[in-house]
């Protein structure tokens, strides 16, 4: 989510394939196209399911992938915390695919006329349909409430969690939102705070210093210092200087990839400052950084210009209409904005380049889907109107937050959120649960595994604790109702 557009050179894996066993999915579920125009027709909705742990009267656990294609995240309805929450609770997990992303599609390709019901409500309407009326193999479920369902999430997906405990309360009995932005933001530059704040010293002060010297250079009026600080860094022939500021973020999305058992923060960016302790050195050794991976991610562009180029209308990523990076660039380019930008001038220290503002990413959007197609802006200021952002109140909520998580800074445990100092690591607030995981970043949640720290076993502990109070509960008001 650094870039509006990402290509399949840097920072992606490989094709994936799907894990799981087939005994698990995937299944299609014959989804609405618009819920509010069934005569527009459906689509094969795909998802997972694992029955295995079911017994009479336990709950489901839903997860929607999110924007991504959900395959690699099938392993889930196996081994994840929500299929650990499933077991402990003699239930049922379901991973279910976003719209327009994998093969849940709307049309041939990613055409604005198949992204038009791509949007936060036919997501939540599509969560809802499923829990009111999918079919699961060899296993008939009571109609929720009776079954109690129970929507986890991750990031977009741990929004999601939230909004649907929100808008259906009558047939979501709890949520878990991991990782979940939900305050929507459009000048968004307090998403590097944590790595600035936690990442390794060194590599902050070097990245702080090349920063600060590379706007030196691109505020100045003189064209031939930014020509050859250009040249330096491997694109030499990149015109405009927003496009290089952005080229220059690229590694820090290295940040929110860490996992508990990995750090290429660290091991593939930060060693490059290993030894350096002044300025001219910190500029070579990431200007090597930033040439290398140029390289490998332009190489089969005539220039790097062709290949960075976002001012260009006829730049090959606005016409790849079965880009899967599209989808979301349509929901952020239309809703939710997001736009991580460097710090304000008014801020001392950043390390992202100035140079790159809300206007480096609102220019793009209509060229990718046309002026006439999108809003002027994002609706973000709506999304937070109609869905609480930070302020949201929910019971039943159990909220979990990776301390150094950068979408921390937009979560419900925001230091920025009204009612942050309310929110310790334990307390039980409105019948929620809100947990930050010490040194943890993107919804590390979600890892089972014997490499997972103290603090996470204890949190899907905690979790399994707090969410079987809720049904014992919830099933002890029922029976005394029904005596009554």
């Amino acid at each position: 989510m650094n870039r509006l557009y990402k290509k399949n050179e840097i920072h992606a894996s490989s094709k994936v394939t799907s894990l799981v066993d087939e005994k698990y999915g995937p299944f299609y579920f014959d989804q609405p196209v618009d819920h509010s125009d069934i005569s527009a027709g459906t689509f094969k909705h795909r998802y997972w399911a694992n029955t295995d742990w079911y017994q009479a009267g336990g709950p489901v656990i839903l997860y929607n992938a999110g924007e991504a294609d959900a395959i690699g995240r099938a392993i889930y309805v196996t081994n994840s915390s929500m299929a650990l929450l499933a077991e402990q609770l003699h239930g049922v997990v379901i991973v279910m695919e976003h719209r327009c992303y994998g093969e849940s599609q709307l049309g041939t390709d990613y055409s604005v006329q198949y992204l038009r019901t791509l949007n936060t409500e036919q997501a939540l309407e599509d969560m809802a349909n499923i829990i009111k009326k999918v079919k699961l193999p060899n296993l008939e479920l009571p109609a929720a409430p009776e079954t109690k369902w129970i929507v986890y999430g991750g990031s977009y997906s741990g929004n999601l969690a939230a909004w649907m405990r929100y808008r259906y309360p009558d047939i979501v009995f709890a949520a878990v939102p991991s990782s979940a932005p939900v305050q929507m933001k459009y000048n968004y530059y307090e998403y590097f705070y944590p790595i600035q704040k936690y990442g390794p010293k060194h590599c902050i002060q070097a990245i702080e210093q090349v920063i600060s010297y590379v706007d030196h250079i691109l505020f100045s009026p003189f064209q031939e210092p930014k020509r050859r600080l250009k040249e330096t860094f491997g694109a030499k022939d990149l015109k405009h200087d927003d496009d290089f500021a952005n080229l220059l973020m690229f590694p820090l999305g290295l940040w929110q990839a860490m996992t508990p058992t990995s750090n290429p923060f660290e091991t593939e960016f930060c060693s490059v400052f290993d030894g350096m302790n002044n300025l001219h050195g910190y500029i070579e050794a990431y200007a090597g950084y930033i040439g290398n991976i140029t390289e490998k991610m332009c190489h089969e562009y005539s220039s790097v210009n062709e290949c960075l180029d976002s001012h260009d209308p006829k730049a090959p990523m606005y016409n790849d209409l079965k880009s899967p990076s599209r989808p979301w660039v349509w929901q952020i380019c239309t809703e939710y904005a997001y736009w991580q930008t460097g710090t304000p001038n008014w801020i001392s220290g950043t390390i992202v380049s100035r140079k790159l503002d809300t206007k480096w990413y609102q220019r793009q959007c209509p060229l990718f889907f046309g002026e006439h197609n999108i809003p002027v802006r994002p609706q973000w200021r709506y999304i937070n109107k109609e869905y609480q952002g930070w302020n949201i109140k929910l019971n039943r909520t159990f909220w979990i937050d990776g301390e150094y998580d950068p979408w921390r800074t937009l979560s419900v445990q925001s230091d920025w959120a009204p009612e942050r100092g309310n929110n310790d690591h334990n307390k039980k607030q409105d019948n929620a649960r809100y947990v930050v995981l010490p040194q943890s970043v993107h919804h590390w949640d979600f890892f089972v595994s014997d490499y997972v720290s103290d603090d996470i076993r204890q949190v899907q502990k905690d979790l399994f604790t707090t969410i079987s109070g809720w049904i014992t509960e919830a099933d002890a008001d029922t029976e005394n109702y029904n005596d009554n």
